[in-house]
């Protein structure tokens, strides 16, 4: 499940098992997760947090929506390790 976290955030919230697999992945490898609009990410046990630039996305994506853009980029790639446990 992801959702917006205010302006600047994305949110998802997985099983423990699938947080620690991709932040492991994560660690070992930045571009697991990479965007010119991706400013930073934070895991806790149960969620991963994607803090990205609203105002990139709108400029050159051309979307009044930046966090739908970002959740697009992102669903394939957290779908892939839920889909695995």
């Amino acid at each position: 499940m992801l959702f917006a976290n205010g302006d600047r955030a994305i949110t998802g919230q997985f099983n423990r098992d699938v947080i620690a697999n991709l932040e492991n992945d994560f660690l070992k490898d930045k571009s697991l997760i990479q965007s010119d609009y991706i400013e930073g990410v934070s895991f806790t046990k149960d969620t991963i947090t994607v803090f990205y630039d609203p105002i990139q996305v709108m400029e050159n994506e051309n979307t009044i929506e930046p966090s739908l853009y970002i959740m697009s980029r992102l669903e394939p790639i957290l779908n892939s390790y839920s889909e695995v446990s």
